[in-house]
C-alpha cells in the first residue's frame, strides 16, 4: 500500500489487510495515509522507503558513543566531511544519462500506450500517465520511455532534475571545513561564562544497552535473510527488482 501509484491498487491492498487483521487497517488509517503511502502524500517520494537516517548515522557512531561529547562531536564533523567528499567524488564520475508496447498516438503530445492488455493516456506536455508513475517518480515510466523511444526524443528532457549528475553535485556543495586546533579557538565570552551542568538523570541499574529494538520485520526475516531496498521483499536484490519502472 505504501508503494501503490493508483486508488485502485491501494484499495485492493487495504481489503487485504482488513481480511487478515481490522486492527492493522484501523490503526494505518488513524496515523493518516499521507504519512505512509505514496499515493496520499503532500510530495512525491521515491522508490526506495528507508527508516530514519539516524539509524544510519548510528550504525557508524557504535564506538564513537562511548567517547567523551567533546570528541564525540569531533568524530562526527569528521565522519560527515568523509562523507560529503566521498560522495561528490563520485558524482563527478556519472558520465551517463538515464537509463514491448504499443503506441498509438492521438495528438501531439497525447498518446495512448497499450500494455499487458491494458490501455494507458499519456501526456507528454504534462508529464502525465494514467498509471501515475510519470508523475510521482518525477522521471518516464514505462508507457512514455516507449514513445519517446519511438519519436527519437531525448528522454533527459522528461526527466526531473533530481535524477541528473549536476543536483547531485550541488548536494555536497557545501564542504564540511576542519577545525583548527582547540589553542587557536576563538570563544565569546558568554560561552565561557556558561556552566553546564550534568543532566538530571538517574541511570537505571544493569549494564547500558548497546544494542537497537529490531523491528518486527526483521525478527520474521530472521538472521542473514537480506530484503530487497528497491521493494523491502525478501528473495533478491535492487539489480534484480522488477519493482523499478524501467527495469520492468
Amino acid at each position: 500500500m505504501a508503494k501503490a501509484y493508483t486508488q485502485d491498487d491501494f484499495d485492493e491492498l487495504m481489503g487485504k489487510v482488513q481480511k487478515v487483521d481490522m486492527r492493522v487497517a484501523e490503526y494505518l488509517e488513524s496515523a493518516g495515509r499521507e504519512k505512509w503511502a505514496r499515493l496520499y502524500a503532500s510530495v512525491n517520494r521515491g522508490w526506495t522507503m528507508t527508516s530514519n537516517i539516524a539509524e544510519c548515522i548510528n550504525r557508524h557512531l557504535l564506538a564513537a558513543r562511548e567517547l567523551p561529547i567533546h570528541d564525540f562531536l569531533e568524530e562526527v564533523r569528521r565522519m560527515f566531511g568523509r562523507w560529503n567528499y566521498n560522495n561528490r567524488r563520485n558524482g563527478t564520475y556519472m558520465f551517463t544519462t538515464l537509463v514491448s508496447v504499443n503506441v498509438e498516438p492521438s495528438t501531439e503530445f497525447v498518446y495512448t500506450v497499450h500494455d499487458g492488455g491494458r490501455r494507458f493516456i499519456l501526456n507528454l506536455n504534462s508529464k502525465t500517465c494514467s498509471c501515475r508513475m510519470f508523475q510521482l517518480d518525477e522521471i518516464p515510466c514505462p508507457h512514455a520511455w516507449a514513445v519517446i523511444k519511438k519519436k527519437n526524443m531525448v528522454a533527459e528532457d522528461y526527466c526531473s532534475d533530481l535524477f541528473k549528475p549536476a543536483t547531485v553535485l550541488k548536494t555536497y556543495d557545501v564542504p564540511v571545513d576542519p577545525l583548527p586546533d582547540e589553542r587557536e579557538w576563538n570563544i565569546p565570552n558568554h560561552i565561557l561564562e556558561d556552566v553546564v551542568l550534568p543532566p538530571r538523570y538517574k541511570r537505571p541499574p544493569g549494564r547500558p544497552k548497546k544494542r537497537r529494538d529490531k523491528p518486527l520485520s526483521e525478527l520474521l526475516f530472521g538472521k542473514g535473510r537480506h530484503a530487497c531496498t528497491t521493494c523491502g521483499q525478501a528473495g533478491h536484490n535492487r539489480r534484480s527488482c522488477s519493482f523499478e519502472p524501467l527495469r520492468k
